[in-house]
């Protein structure tokens, strides 16, 4: 398809600019090639707009549809958690956190006795680790603790199941 034949379809089709449009009416009324060509894509285009579709028979659109009845409708999934694992499961790992923050607290010995004459390592550490810092860590740790949990079931689930 040239050049020519191209404009001249999205001029019939409507796909063109206002000034590409203008510029192909005053092609078509001064150059009669033009002309010929425009006549004989309009030729086509009725043709194409008179054709009909073709559809299917009835008894195979009937047919289809009976296969489609008869394939196996997905199950959606429902699963339900009980609540009491997942509890069971905080606790377990918020009373294991708290034992270990415990132990390394109590086993800690917050003097530094290194001299480092450049470096003060002096750090008021009642003003860094407080209460409400250690329960945003310790929230912090179990929601990732759980999306981990959670992540991995899943897995587990969705390769047993073949999906």
């Amino acid at each position: 398809m040239n050049k020519i034949e191209e404009q001249l379809w999205n001029y019939i089709d409507g796909n063109c600019t206002a000034e590409e449009r203008h510029q192909i009416e005053a092609e078509l009324l001064a150059n009669e090639h033009y002309q010929k060509i425009y006549q004989e894509l309009l030729a086509v285009n009725a043709a194409l707009n008179h054709l009909e579709f073709e559809e299917p028979s009835m008894s195979f659109s009937r047919n289809v549809m009976e296969q489609i009845n008869l394939e196996i409708k997905p199950i959606a999934l429902k699963t339900k958690v009980d609540n009491r694992i997942v509890y069971s499961i905080m606790a377990f790992f918020l009373v294991s956190m708290l034992g270990i923050v415990g132990y390394v607290i109590s086993q800690s010995d917050f003097s530094l006795s290194a001299s480092f004459s450049k470096i003060n390592f002096q750090f008021d550490t009642e003003k860094l680790i407080t209460p409400t810092f250690f329960k945003a860590f310790l929230m912090i740790d179990v929601v990732l603790v759980l999306l981990f949990i959670d992540n991995y079931l899943r897995k587990g689930l969705t390769q047993k199941k073949g999906v």
